[in-house]
């Protein structure tokens, strides 16, 4: 059975911000019904969405069960441990991690570092023996990012494992190949990564799913003791410890190369690939490219729990490093060739009269209609009008569609109303106002004339207004006589400090008149049953002669009547 993708949304939580669709580097979410869904066969696993999402609607798959099924079934898992540990757990020592680790039953713990140190050495044997440009293959999302949406530069990429899999390689040959490998580090990517090898990782872990297994199991790895046997097995690292940080994969295929280096270079944040990559062919000058989705390196990455700063973080894993110094050059010692098939994302042609057709669904007719704002999470209105021929938007996510939307619709019911209705500023400001109100306070002149008059000229009851703007509570309906008319006013926030309306009712009209009567009626209709009720053996029949009386009367002034008019 496939695995559920790395990331994935919580449905219920899904606010609408299109926040996600916003900063996706390769827009691989799908809105539907308002739910921003990600979508599996395009995500690269970067993690951005999960980083960036206010209501923590994208969410990282939990693995941790993986792992207690592989230590509840008896089998030795070997954890495979990211050289990004140092800047996750700074107050902690190497031997106390892997007693810590130790203490939630795995057998060993061993440096990732290690099967970088080989990729390290394959690659500078490759570009001894190869001119031409060479994209790193370390990082899964960069792989992932080439192969499936830039699939020209795809071919570039160097024809090696991670450093992951010939470290899981690596401790297969080493412990044997029964064990279970269990990788832990700051990537999300690894999960899928884990998930297309089997045969070699059984279980990759974030440092945040592993703070949670502490935690769980109730361990503080600054408060563990450690033992002669907590060490890292079968070897330490040494120069593949850099890998974390931005540059440091160029530092270990330096120290391994024996003829005249290409020239190197290190690029970090997938937003600037493209930027970078410009222009590199295959044909071109010798270079080799680090590519790290994250900016600064994987030091920064999604499955990190601790949130210092790359210059801190950098720091410690240079430190740890220099402390274990460097391995002498030389080939590789265990096999690092692997395959990296192309999965280009098919891309739909333009079709100018569908785009046309999806704007048109949005209001947008005219080019001066396509305002660009990227509110939706597209670049372009046309780019959105795209995505939504592909099935992957919706027009509420355009924001000017919307409010333009909201605004002809509370137009409309404004316009509609039978009862005099006005918005009014925080200057006490007309904003809008119904023909009705016009007619009864501004001798009949068109509610349009009226915006931005000063609503004291026209009402005499403004300091209802000046009260529900100050408090931001509605006031009920009262009964106000003005010029030998008795006016019902509800006042009401609908910005608070910003922005107020009322409604007036003439109730000396014989309609509204009528329906008050007829309001009021009931209203002494449900107050006496419900006293009824209560006390029911002390009124008997007197009730029941009560509400026949008070029916009557509503139909005497109800519309159709005995005695209407």
């Amino acid at each position: 059975m496939l695995a559920a993708a790395p990331v994935f949304t919580e449905a219920t939580s899904c606010q609408d911000c299109s926040r996600c669709v916003r900063e996706c580097p390769v827009k691989a979410i799908r809105v539907n019904g308002s739910v921003a869904q990600v979508v599996a066969e395009e995500c690269l696993a970067c993690g951005h969405c999960v980083q960036v999402c206010p209501a923590r609607a994208k969410r990282v798959r939990d693995d941790l069960p993986r792992l207690d099924a592989l230590l509840a079934a008896g089998r030795r898992v070997v954890v495979s441990l990211a050289p990004a540990w140092v800047a996750e757990f700074p107050a902690v020592d190497r031997a106390r991690l892997v007693a810590a680790l130790r203490r939630l039953g795995v057998a060993a713990v061993s440096e990732t570092a290690r099967g970088a140190q080989q990729v390290s050495a394959a690659v500078a044997g490759l570009l001894e023996r190869e001119g031409g440009v060479h994209l790193s293959s370390a990082c899964p999302v960069s792989v992932d990012y080439l192969k499936r949406h830039r699939p020209a530069l795809g071919g570039l990429v160097t024809p090696m494992c991670s450093p992951m899999l010939v470290h899981a390689r690596m401790l297969r040959e080493h412990f044997g190949a029964d064990i279970a490998v269990a990788f832990i580090g700051p990537c999300i990517a690894k999960k899928r990564e884990a998930d297309l090898h089997p045969e070699l990782v059984d279980v990759a872990l974030t440092f945040a799913d592993l703070r949670g297994a502490f935690a769980r199991a109730g361990i503080d790895p600054a408060a563990v003791e450690p033992g002669p046997d907590d060490v890292f097995g079968p070897f330490a690292a040494r120069e593949g410890a850099l890998y974390p940080v931005e540059g440091g994969m160029i530092a270990g295929i330096r120290a391994d190369c024996s003829a005249a280096d290409p020239r190197l270079a290190s690029v970090s944040g997938l937003e600037d690939f493209d930027g970078a990559l410009a222009g590199v062919e295959a044909g071109g000058e010798p270079l080799f490219v680090e590519l790290l989705a994250c900016r600064g390196g994987c030091i920064n990455g999604p499955g990190m729990a601790r949130p210092d700063g790359t210059l801190a973080k950098r720091a410690r894993v240079i430190a740890e490093a220099s402390r274990q110094g460097r391995e002498p050059a030389g080939p590789p010692r265990i096999d690092t060739a692997g395959a990296w098939p192309a999965q280009p994302v098919a891309v739909p042609a333009d079709d100018p009269q569908v785009e046309a057709a999806m704007l048109a669904t949005m209001g947008k007719t005219r080019r001066e209609d396509e305002l660009n704002c990227g509110g939706c999470g597209y670049d372009t209105c046309r780019a959105m009008a795209r995505a939504m021929a592909a099935g992957r938007a919706e027009p509420g996510m355009c924001v000017s569609y919307m409010r333009r939307l909201a605004q002809s619709k509370a137009h409309a019911l404004l316009h509609g109303m039978p009862a005099a209705a006005v918005l009014v500023d925080e200057r006490l400001q007309i904003v809008e106002c119904n023909e009705r109100f016009a007619r009864q306070f501004a001798d009949g002149r068109p509610s349009a004339d009226l915006a931005g008059a000063d609503v004291q000229a026209l009402v005499p009851f403004a300091a209802r207004f000046r009260h529900v703007l100050a408090t931001a509570e509605a006031l009920p309906a009262a009964d106000l006589h003005v010029g030998g008319r008795v006016l019902s006013v509800s006042a009401f926030p609908i910005e608070a400090g910003r922005l107020a309306g009322a409604i007036i009712q003439d109730v000396t009209e014989p309609a509204l008149e009528r329906e008050r009567v007829v309001a009021r009626a009931r209203a002494v209709i449900d107050k006496n049953l419900e006293t009824v009720n209560r006390i029911a053996f002390l009124l008997g029949e007197n009730a029941a002669d009560t509400e026949g009386m008070l029916s009557s009367l509503i139909d005497q002034v109800s519309p159709g009547g005995a005695r209407d008019g």
